[in-house]
């Protein structure tokens, strides 16, 4: 009940900004709703936009602000952007987000969207120099037309990934008394993202998952993977996965594998014809990164993408010649580690120097599909 008189002030002193972390406004109900008019009232007499109420803030890298996660650290400026409409969700997409390895540019919590609404949010990061994927929560769309409108655009030039929750007859109750949002039908919502090219996730591990994956400098130009394992399960998984998500895993031509086997002859135990996924069993211990890199080159040059489950330490080393192949073949490279537990800091490394991380290759081929799709669709469209 104290916010509408400070919104008053800012009014009166012609602040830009007002960002409203109190609850207790429309979420609440209909006495809720006329203060929370209230305060929209007294911030427009001044010109004051309004993020929230009942939101998080703001957290900028660049500016070095972060009202989000109390003593998160501020990291690295980079390319993804947020909007969360759940100060749980967001506080989460921080705090994985930098267990990660991802970097933003900015992330904006906006709880009741009262005044700025998801709407005018995507709008901008769409224009955002510094923004190249764009992630969102969303519980509730005002603006349905609008919305989708934006959204299309959007998609043209930089994916935009989105968890969109209240599916469920449930999850819209809870969604209602939450951020007084009115959750929508599902299939509709299905329908409106096949529409407008939004890449959707169905909850917090698929949405960390997708971001990791645009958040890479390069996109595949067609969906045929080249899968490298240290792992002879996880060679066979990765297969049945690359056909579940739509990926195809092309026989290597005789010249291909011709080169693999005079690659591997001599480094790694015997081993079956290279012919794709290839599994060289267990890196040599001299120099497993460098088997590693050329194995890949010679798969990529007839692939679009490669997927790697490597038991290697990830560090800077593996990242820098993963990086250079990465470049040099002008294609994505997404890394699985043989061991996660063992590796969290190391792919949070290879993720912010653009080789995406993944702790299975089920989850690495289901976003490269993501990935695959929405470049087909964005030349489609």
């Amino acid at each position: 009940r104290a916010v509408p008189e400070v919104i008053a002030e800012c009014a009166i002193r012609k602040v830009k900004f007002a960002v409203v972390h109190a609850a207790g406004f429309s979420e609440l109900g209909s006495e809720g709703r006329e203060l929370e008019k209230e305060v929209l009232r007294l911030a427009a007499a001044g010109g004051t936009r309004v993020v929230g109420p009942n939101c998080m803030g703001i957290y900028v890298p660049r500016s070095r602000i972060n009202m989000i996660v109390y003593g998160a650290p501020i990291t690295a400026p980079g390319s993804v952007a947020f909007i969360g409409q759940s100060g749980w969700v967001t506080e989460n997409v921080v705090v994985l987000g930098q267990e990660r390895g991802l970097r933003f540019s900015k992330i904006v919590s906006i709880g009741n969207q009262s005044d700025i609404t998801i709407e005018e949010m995507i709008e901008y990061f769409a224009h955002d120099a510094d923004t190249r994927v764009i992630g969102i929560y969303a519980e509730g769309i005002k603006r349905g037309r609008e919305f989708a409108r934006i959204v299309r655009d959007t998609t043209r030039i930089k994916p935009v990934v989105i968890w969109k929750s209240g599916r469920s007859a449930i999850g819209a109750r809870a969604a209602s008394s939450h951020t007084a949002s009115l959750a929508g039908n599902a299939a509709v919502f299905d329908a409106l993202a096949e529409q407008t090219g939004m890449v959707q996730a169905h909850d917090l591990d698929e949405l960390m998952d997708l971001m990791v994956g645009f958040s890479g400098p390069l996109y595949p130009q067609g969906k045929r993977v080249a899968v490298l394992c240290e792992s002879g399960g996880g060679a066979v998984s990765a297969s049945d996965s690359a056909e579940l998500y739509g990926l195809e895993l092309p026989l290597l031509s005789p010249g291909a594998q011709k080169q693999l086997i005079d690659a591997l002859t001599g480094r790694i135990p015997p081993f079956a014809p290279p012919k794709n996924p290839v599994d060289i069993v267990w890196g040599p211990a001299d120099d497993p990164a460098g088997l590693f890199t050329t194995c890949g080159r010679i798969m990529l040059s007839e692939a679009d993408a490669a997927v790697m489950l490597d038991y290697q330490r990830f560090d800077d080393g593996l990242s820098k010649k993963m990086e250079g192949l990465r470049d040099e073949t002008g294609k994505p490279i997404f890394i699985v580690p043989g061991y996660v537990t063992h590796n969290r800091t190391g792919m949070a490394i290879l993720t912010g120097n653009g080789l995406p991380s993944f702790s299975s290759p089920s989850r690495a081929l289901r976003v490269l599909g993501d990935v695959t799709r929405y470049v087909a669709e964005t030349k489609g469209r």
